[in-house]
């Protein structure tokens, strides 16, 4: 099944202007790109700039708005807030000042419509859904850097216009599994005695208050207890940087794709390859709508629980009481979301295949 919506990183302009838009609206995607606030790079014999791309099935999806989050921009009104000291407050800018952007759009599902009063409705009366797509820094030695981000990101999101909207965050976040990054975005707060924490050194953190409310969790440790082995893996790295976010008091998990293992990545030595053109493995999901909201508090107790837990029983996830989560259990709404490459086969939550027959014309791919 085509991916209903598409979310890349490092994407340059000049390709997606002469590549990307025209091949994917041939068939059928409408594109937005924001490139990062950085000055452009000379590559084969011209300047250009890099940046993220959201493109979307036009059948399936109208877009109804956008925002760029600029994390430089709202790093400055941050810093000003916090460090009434101008000299440190410089100091903290030129650190925090890396040009990386995420770009938010809101779709309205033309398929399906709200059933709910409670729930975020378009103007055609359709369930809307905020996808974000972000590169986070990649620095090794700026942890700081990239929880100040991700707290950006999340303190953004909490200010949209429409309430009750479900979120998917797609992208690279340059951050392990158990990095203060992903720890804030589970959780809501990080660890005072966490590693990255350590290393702060323009005293940034220390004033910034981590906590958010937003109830988050990711596709793969949802649906199959842990995170991909690998997203990256090249000569110098080989681990996760790359999740789908999404909001479990929303949307329930169905499936994710199968990540390729070790033996296949390493066929050529690392990624990129002959048979893989990206760095960067892609991961895939399927979510469906609840039909009403699930309660915040009992998500946010689960999901924060870790690794461990039932796959079933969670709010996040369909599995264990459904004998096959491709096909509905109940009257809910399916969606597929994903990020960064090339599919692999579907496995669903509770370890059924994927039936590539079943509720196809009511689910979308990222």
């Amino acid at each position: 099944m085509a991916a209903d919506i598409i979310t890349l990183q490092e994407v340059q302009k000049d390709v997606y202007d002469d590549w990307f838009r025209p091949q994917l609206a041939e068939v059928g995607y409408e594109g937005v790109f924001q490139q990062k606030k950085r000055d452009p790079i000379f590559h084969r014999g011209k300047y250009t700039a890099e940046g993220c791309a959201t493109f979307y099935k036009t059948t399936r999806f109208k877009r109804v708005d956008k925002h760029i989050v600029d994390y430089d921009k709202l790093s400055q009104n941050e810093v000003r807030c916090i460090i009434p000291d101008q000299q440190m407050a410089e100091k903290g800018m030129q650190r925090l000042s890396k040009g990386n952007i995420a770009l938010a759009v809101i779709l309205e599902d033309l398929h399906i419509k709200t059933t709910h009063g409670s729930q975020a409705t378009g103007p055609q009366g359709g369930h809307l859904i905020c996808v974000v797509n972000t590169h986070i820094l990649c620095d090794p030695s700026a942890a700081d850097v990239k929880l100040w981000q991700a707290h950006l990101l999340l303190q953004t999101l909490k200010q949209m216009p429409v309430s009750n909207m479900p979120l998917l965050i797609c992208g690279d976040f340059n951050s392990t599994p158990d990095s203060a990054v992903c720890e804030y975005m589970r959780r809501g707060n990080v660890r005072g005695d966490h590693e990255d924490l350590r290393a702060d050194p323009c005293g940034l953190l220390k004033q910034l208050s981590l906590r958010h409310s937003l109830c988050m969790a990711t596709a793969y440790e949802t649906c199959n207890g842990r995170e991909a082995q690998y997203t990256n893996y090249t000569e110098d790295f080989k681990g996760t940087l790359d999740y789908i976010w999404f909001s479990p008091d929303a949307l329930a998990v169905l499936a994710i794709s199968q990540v390729d293992d070790e033996s296949q990545l390493m066929q050529e030595t690392a990624l990129p390859s002959s048979t893989r053109p990206s760095d960067h493995v892609s991961l895939v999901a399927t979510f469906m709508f609840h039909d009403a909201p699930v309660d915040t508090q009992e998500v946010r107790g689960q999901a924060v629980g870790g690794g461990s837990r039932s796959v079933g029983g969670l709010p996040g996830a369909m599995g264990g009481g459904c004998p096959n989560p491709y096909h509905f259990c109940g009257t809910g709404t399916t969606l597929v979301a994903g990020a960064d490459g090339g599919l692999a086969g579907p496995v669903g939550c509770g370890g059924s295949r994927w039936d590539s027959n079943a509720s196809s014309w009511n689910s979308f791919r990222i």
